[in-house]
């Protein structure tokens, strides 16, 4: 950022989380005094634990093909926070980003607004400037108190998974969780979900019939269309953005077939199950940062070849995450764990390992950062038959990325 005042922590991502504050209060007052941006822009608002990231995604990618004008809002960001601000797939700028956070910050200072939510009142500012037609906002934590439900007109309800995550946030139960998340869902709402576990589906099945709404449920995506991203959960998410343009059409967009195969084959998501190439080795990376995203990466890992050959992981894991969950989950026999910490991020160390019977110790290095975990590999007298993964925290893959991009630039 050009200008000195902007607080550079307060962009940072482990500022950002010891911020948390949930509540509608501050952000609904803060979005009165800017004229209610966005007021009557209809928006499709998506909740969920895993999914809603991919979700956007295709959402964006099929309403750019349909060449619609539209705002798109997700958390967090992987290099650079003007990603979480976009019209028509093209981030904000610098400029206009710095220019309104400013203008927030200094309009607002006595309201304690936290930086997500001073980051969705830019957005919804910009938004309106831009003069969309259509909102696209992804839920930061929950639903109930999260800073995109204070945007009253949001007709379209998509649901990716929801499983545990955030439990010192939104409770230590699945029940708990998705009643956080669930309450976004109001009288005449149309709510598009993917298949959940039995517990969540009922209480979904609950509140819809509670407060008069409508629940569509999605199967998988058919073979007979071509996603731009990788993994077979991804029929599922592509699914659910799909359910969500029907929906759109319903209130007269007119989104045609076409323009829907299109943007789901052309729909890119950076850092999910992604490979890189450094130096001509090829290294897997994936933001999988809970149990439900671990267990989703361990299902696509069984369709690998050699994958009983064993798998490098280069794991970093925050420290207020399930790391006993993700563990069991991913490592297998003939893996080997190469820990690395999150950087910037109190994370999960070797010591704290010792209660896990099920991790073979013998074939875990715990390394200071995760340059010298890649070092490692490449010190190895033959290349893995697997390629390595990378995983744990989209701080880590971002990172990561940042790294290789230097390395590559160098050589």
């Amino acid at each position: 950022m050009k200008n000195a005042n902007l607080k550079f922590f307060e962009l940072s991502p482990k500022y950002e989380r010891d911020s948390i504050k949930l509540g509608l209060s501050r952000i609904t007052k803060a979005l009165e005094e800017l004229g209610n941006p966005c007021e009557n822009i209809p928006a499709i608002q998506i909740i969920g634990t895993n999914g809603k990231g991919s979700i956007a995604a295709y959402l964006e990618n099929i309403l750019f093909e349909a060449k619609r004008n539209f705002g798109v809002t997700t958390s967090p960001h992987l290099l650079d926070i003007c990603e979480r601000i976009r019209v028509n797939k093209k981030n904000i700028n610098k400029t206009d980003f710095e220019k309104i956070y400013r203008l927030i910050e200094e309009k607002f200072s006595t309201f304690e607004l936290t930086p997500f939510e001073k980051i969705i009142c830019c957005a919804l500012n910009f938004f309106e400037n831009k003069k969309v037609e259509l909102l696209i906002l992804e839920a930061g934590l929950g639903g109930r108190l999260d800073a995109t439900t204070a945007h009253k007109s949001r007709p379209i309800i998509a649901i990716g998974n929801i499983g545990l995550d955030h439990k010192e946030f939104l409770g230590d139960t699945i029940e708990k969780i998705a009643e956080e998340k669930l309450a976004v869902i109001e009288k005449n709402s149309i709510v598009i979900s993917c298949k959940q576990n039995s517990q969540v589906e009922n209480l979904i099945t609950k509140k819809v019939k509670e407060v008069g709404a409508e629940i569509i449920w999605k199967d998988s995506i058919s073979n007979s269309y071509e996603l731009g991203l990788k993994g077979i959960f991804q029929k599922q998410n592509a699914s659910v953005a799909v359910g969500a343009i029907e929906a759109l059409n319903n209130l007269g967009f007119n989104i045609n077939g076409t323009q829907i195969f299109e943007g789901l084959k052309k729909t890119s998501w950076k850092g999910r199950l992604e490979i890189i190439n450094f130096l001509n080795k090829e290294i897997l990376v994936d933001c999988a940062h809970n149990y439900p995203a671990a267990k989703a990466l361990s299902h696509e890992r069984s369709n690998w070849e050699n994958e009983d050959k064993g798998i490098y992981w280069i794991l970093g894991v925050q420290r207020q995450k399930d790391f006993y969950a993700i563990l069991k989950t991913l490592l297998k026999k003939n893996d080997h764990l190469l820990l690395v910490p999150v950087p910037n991020q109190p994370s999960w160390q070797l010591k704290d390992l010792s209660q896990i019977k099920e991790i073979d110790l013998q074939k875990t290095i715990e390394f200071k950062t995760f340059e010298l975990a890649i070092e490692y590999l490449f010190s190895l007298e033959k290349w893995p038959p697997n390629h390595p993964v990378l995983t744990g925290s989209i701080f880590l893959v971002a990172e990561f990325i940042k790294f290789i991009n230097k390395q590559n630039f160098k050589y």
